[in-house]
C-alpha cells in the first residue's frame, strides 16, 4: 500500500491545557509522614486493598436535540432514550434505575452492583441509539462509567450546522461542584458560567458553543470537588438542511502513550474523501513537546501513515489522513508530554469520535449494546514492545474466541450485540474498542478496566 500525503493543521484546534504547575505537582513524589519524620525513605510502609463496595455505573441518556421550539432556540428537548444493555459475572445481574435527571428533558440510567459474600463482581453496562428524523440522523453508542474528578473531552466543534453538548452526570448521593476550562488558539480560558453544581442524581447538559467563544474546534477540561461525575459530548451536525450523524464521545485522561484499536474506513468513505480519517492531539503539561502518530493497517501490520505532531504548548494539533483507503486500521501515538486525544472517522452520512482507552490487563466485561447490523466489533491492540493474548467468552455461556496479537499488531472478532462478555487478557497488556462502524451508523467507546474491584491504598504509619 503506497503512502499518502499527511496534513497537518495546528491552530485552528482548540484545546483544554493542564496548568503547569498542576501538572508538575501531579508527577512529583508525594510527600510521606511517618513517625520518622515526613519524606524519610525508610519509613515503613503497608500495601491495603480496601473491602469491596458497590459499583455505580452512569449511563448515557437521553439523546438530546436542541432548536426543537421555536419559541426557544436554545431550548434542549429529548430526541431518543438510550437502550441499555448490562451484565455481571456472578450473583442476579446489576440493578438498572432511570434516575440521573436532566430537569424538564428526561432521564438517563444507572446500573448497581453488590458485592457477593463481600467479593468484587465485575459488572458492565453499555447504551445506544439509532435516528432517522428530520434533524439527527445516525448510531450512537456509549459505555455506562463510574463517575471520575478529572476529565477530557478531546474532540469538538464550534462550526456552523454542528451542534455539541457536554453533558456532565453525577450519580452520587451528594452535590458536585464542577470547574470547565477551554483551550484554544488563545491558551486556557475559564468560560463564564464555567462553574456549575451538579446536585445528586442528576446531569447537567451545556452547549460548547456558550462555553466555548468562537474557538472552532475545542477541547474541554472537566474538574469536579465534592463527588466525582461522569462527562460525554454528544455531537451532532447538519449540512444544508440534512442530518449528518450524531455521536456521543466519552471524557479521557492524560496519558504518554494512547492506541485507538479499530478505525473502520468504508468503501464509500474512502471513495467520497471529503471528510477523512482525523487525529486531534493537545499536550497537557503546559510545555511544548512532540507526539508520534502511526496509522498500522490491521490485516497486514504495514504502517501507512507516520509523522511526528510538534506541540506548541496549550495549543492543539489536528492530523488529517486524506485519501487513507477502505479498510481497518489502528492509530498508535506516542508522546514525549502527556497528551489527550481522539480520532474522528466518518462514514457516509455518519461520524464517530474514537476515544482511546486506557490499558488492558487481567480480567474485565464489555457489554455490546444493541447494533443495527445486530452484531458489535470488538478489536485489540498489543501494547508495549511484547504481543498479547485474549480471550472474549459469553457470560451467559458459550463459545470463547481468543485473539493473538504480536507485537504492535490489532485484531478484530465479531459478537452479537445485546450481550455482555467477559475480556481475560491471558498474557500481554492490550488496547480495547467496542464499536460498530458501517455506512450510515457507525460508533464504539473504549472498553474500560473493571470498575468492581477496589484500587490497593497504600499507608505510611
Amino acid at each position: 500500500m503506497t503512502r499518502r500525503t499527511i496534513r497537518i493543521v495546528a491552530g485552528s484546534a482548540a484545546g483544554v491545557v493542564l496548568a503547569a504547575a498542576a501538572v508538575a505537582a501531579s508527577f512529583a513524589p508525594w510527600p510521606t509522614v511517618s513517625a520518622t519524620g515526613p519524606g524519610t525513605p525508610a519509613a515503613p510502609q503497608i500495601e491495603v486493598t480496601p473491602a469491596a463496595g458497590q459499583t455505580v455505573l452512569a449511563c448515557d441518556g437521553p439523546l438530546l436535540a436542541l432548536g426543537r421550539d421555536a419559541a426557544d432556540a436554545s431550548k434542549l428537548a429529548s430526541a431518543a432514550d438510550m437502550a441499555v444493555t448490562s451484565g455481571a459475572a456472578a450473583g442476579d445481574g446489576p440493578v438498572q434505575e432511570a434516575d440521573i435527571g436532566l430537569p424538564d428533558v428526561g432521564t438517563a440510567t444507572s446500573v448497581t452492583q453488590d458485592p457477593v459474600d463481600g467479593a468484587p463482581v465485575s459488572v458492565a453496562a453499555a447504551t445506544s441509539a439509532s435516528l432517522e428524523e428530520a434533524d439527527l440522523r445516525g448510531f450512537a453508542a456509549s459505555s455506562c462509567r463510574p463517575g471520575s474528578p478529572e476529565s477530557w473531552i478531546a474532540g469538538s466543534a464550534v462550526e456552523t450546522g454542528t451542534t455539541d453538548v457536554l453533558v456532565i452526570a453525577n450519580p452520587s448521593d451528594v452535590t458536585a461542584t464542577v470547574q470547565l476550562s477551554v483551550y484554544g488558539v488563545d491558551g486556557r480560558t475559564t468560560p463564564a458560567g464555567g462553574e456549575i453544581a451538579v446536585p445528586a442524581h442528576e446531569q447537567r447538559a451545556v452547549p460548547v458553543a456558550s462555553i466555548a467563544g468562537g474557538e472552532e474546534t475545542p477541547v474541554i477540561r472537566v474538574i469536579a470537588e465534592g463527588a466525582p461525575v461522569r462527562t460525554s459530548l454528544q455531537s451532532s451536525t447538519m449540512r444544508t438542511l440534512d442530518p449528518y450523524g450524531v455521536d456521543l464521545q466519552p471524557g479521557v485522561l492524560p496519558a504518554r502513550e494512547a492506541v485507538v484499536p479499530h478505525v473502520h474506513v468504508t468503501q464509500r468513505a474512502a471513495q467520497a474523501g471529503e471528510d477523512p480519517t482525523q487525529v486531534r492531539v493537545l499536550g497537557t503539561s503546559g510545555e511544548s513537546g512532540s507526539v508520534d502518530i502511526d496509522v498500522v493497517e490491521e490485516d497486514s501490520g504495514e504502517s501507512v501513515f507516520s509523522t511526528t505532531a510538534e506541540l506548541t504548548a496549550d495549543v492543539p494539533v489536528s492530523v488529517g489522513f486524506d485519501g487513507l483507503e477502505a479498510g481497518n486500521y489502528a492509530v498508535r501515538l506516542s508522546g514525549d508530554v502527556p497528551f489527550v486525544s481522539a480520532v474522528r472517522q466518518a462514514a457516509s452520512d455518519d461520524y464517530a469520535w474514537f476515544a482511546p482507552g486506557e490499558p488492558l490487563e487481567g480480567s474485565a466485561l464489555v457489554a455490546a449494546p444493541a447494533s443495527p447490523i445486530g452484531s458489535v466489533a470488538l478489536s485489540f491492540a498489543a501494547l508495549g514492545d511484547e504481543g498479547a493474548s485474549v480471550e472474549i467468552t459469553p457470560i451467559g455461556g458459550g463459545d470463547t474466541q481468543t485473539v493473538e496479537l504480536a507485537p504492535g499488531r490489532a485484531d478484530t472478532i465479531s459478537v452479537p450485540a445485546e450481550a455482555t462478555y467477559t475480556v481475560n487478557v491471558v498474557s500481554g497488556s492490550v488496547s480495547g474498542l467496542a464499536s460498530v462502524g458501517v455506512d450510515g451508523s457507525i460508533g464504539g467507546f473504549p472498553i474500560d478496566p473493571d470498575p468492581a474491584l477496589p484500587e490497593p491504598v497504600t499507608i505510611v504509619p
